[in-house]
């Protein structure tokens, strides 16, 4: 048995080379945690799903992993890729720092970098959105039977 949800994160980035001009980005992903790694402190879970870079992607499936720590420091780092509309292969990497200083802030705010062949390409703020998300995300936590 697993748990899986999907999480909806919208938000805005900028080239590295043309930091003044911001674009909009949606990423949904789909997170499946095993029931073995429920039982720790610190996992990694399966990511899919989906991502819209304007002007970089349409909508392109990704695949990856989250990284999960519950001890200090806490990190729930995110690292994805997926094809761009001219066939580069970017890896997205970031993470979010959760702090009972700033709880949601902390909780629903996702910064990273999109790479291609280990060069930053654009730097990326995602953000989840409790008014607009919340209740699908949580209709969409769900036990699912291994296979």
């Amino acid at each position: 048995m697993s748990l899986a949800f999907t999480e909806i994160l919208r938000g805005s980035y900028f080239l590295v080379d043309a930091p003044d001009v911001r674009r909009v980005c949606e990423v949904a992903i789909h997170v499946r945690i095993s029931r073995s790694a429920l039982r720790s402190a610190e996992f990694d879970a399966e990511m899919t799903g989906h991502a819209s870079f304007d002007r970089l992607v349409g909508h392109a499936p990704i695949a990856g992993q989250a990284h999960v720590r519950f001890g200090r420091p806490r990190h729930v780092a995110y690292a994805f890729e997926f094809t761009a509309d001219d066939g580069r292969v970017l890896q997205f990497s970031g993470a979010k720092h959760p702090s009972l200083m700033r709880p949601i802030y902390s909780a629903t705010t996702l910064w990273g970098t999109l790479s291609h062949d280990n060069l930053p390409v654009a730097m990326v703020r995602l953000h989840f959105d409790l008014r607009r998300d919340l209740v699908a995300f949580l209709q969409s936590v769900a036990r699912e039977q291994n296979p």
